[in-house]
């Protein structure tokens, strides 16, 4: 069996198995005989697999937290953190409810953007079929009619029949073009300057930058909080909700707002300096929690208000969309029809 990308597990089977953990842990059960009793309930074979070799690794003494850090495709390293720091300081059971609540959290967040996408890009896939067709295929039959009569096409017409003899005379250039672009991208997107370059200016992106934007400070702090509250250090804290933000340039703030903690600094201030990612609202709220000893509470109203915001926003674009992507196909299709049937409309004129 050859896997080309590493096996991926639903969420949702993840958000059951570490709530039915800390529910058995809480009633009592040792770690491996909870394991063992929950590993029964799944028939993903990843999953399963994955958790089989889990089981052994903590049978033979290693730490729970080890034992998931094995399987770093599954299990992101806030779960780990958090799990190491609920071993060194008691209360796995509620960590593990934590951790549940806070993957599940990320789930809809995710269907929601997907769910608000997919209209709009099933329509986009289905009109760009459709065009193809008008193009390669009914273009140059109304061509070769055009061309029986003789008579003078007007000059939208021209154009579209000029475009689609370019189209289906140069396949070959158009495929090596259009490969050379998308590879291309993958290259820049993969390199290390072009992941920078995009994650930095994600956010510009109109309409859906503000989207991604709410998303990002939500997950980041919600992440933090969690941490924070599972007793990680503010250093570590930091630096793996920067790395479960999966952005290069969110990556590198919190590795430096990191640094300057170290040498003394506050959070909030140090946050403030990046106005661009964290608005000042954020990054004010941040060093009120600090100074009255509630950050974790502050980071968790902080997630809660972009997270309303970010459903607000999607809800919004969703209902929006729609007839902005169906309003602007049908002028689109308006206009082809018209520059199609206009020579014929003209003939007709002229023979009466």
């Amino acid at each position: 069996e050859i896997n080309l990308t590493p096996p991926k597990v639903n969420p949702s089977l993840k958000v059951i198995f570490f709530r039915e953990l800390s529910t058995l842990l809480d009633a009592g059960i040792q770690l491996v005989d909870a394991i063992s009793i929950v590993q029964l309930q799944f028939e993903d074979k990843n999953f399963q697999k994955a958790l089989g070799e889990i089981l052994v690794f903590v049978k033979a003494g290693h730490p729970f937290s080890e034992a998931l850090g094995e399987h770093k495709n599954i299990f992101p390293p806030f779960v780990i953190s958090m799990v190491s720091a609920a071993e060194m300081g008691g209360g796995l059971d509620q960590i593990l409810s934590q951790i549940a609540m806070y993957i599940e959290k990320e789930d809809d967040v995710r269907k929601r953007l997907s769910s608000a996408v997919a209209y709009p890009k099933f329509i986009g896939m289905f009109f760009s079929v459709v065009l193809a067709g008008v193009m390669f295929g009914l273009m140059p039959k109304f061509a070769a009619i055009f061309d029986g009569f003789g008579a003078e096409l007007p000059p939208s017409t021209q154009i579209m029949i000029d475009i689609s003899t370019f189209l289906r005379s140069h396949l070959i250039l158009e495929a090596i073009l259009g490969g050379g672009i998308y590879i291309g991208y993958k290259a820049f997107k993969a390199s290390p300057k072009g992941t920078y370059f995009i994650d930095k200016n994600i956010f510009k992106i109109p309409v859906a930058g503000h989207i991604i934007h709410k998303s990002m400070i939500s997950r980041f702090a919600k992440t933090l909080a969690v941490l924070i509250r599972a007793e990680v250090s503010i250093i570590n804290a930091l630096k793996i909700a920067g790395n479960t933000a999966d952005n290069a340039y969110i990556k590198e703030i919190t590795e430096n707002v990191a640094t300057q903690i170290a040498h003394g600094r506050s959070l909030g201030g140090q946050l403030g300096r990046y106005d661009d990612v964290f608005p000042i609202m954020v990054s004010s709220m941040i060093s009120v929690g600090e100074k009255s000893g509630a950050l974790a509470i502050m980071l968790e109203k902080i997630s809660e208000f972009h997270e309303a915001d970010f459903n607000v926003a999607v809800d919004k674009l969703s209902k929006t969309i729609e007839p902005i992507v169906m309003g602007g196909l049908g002028i689109v299709i308006s206009v082809i029809v018209i520059t199609l049937y206009l020579p014929i409309f003209q003939m007709s004129t002229a023979i009466h």
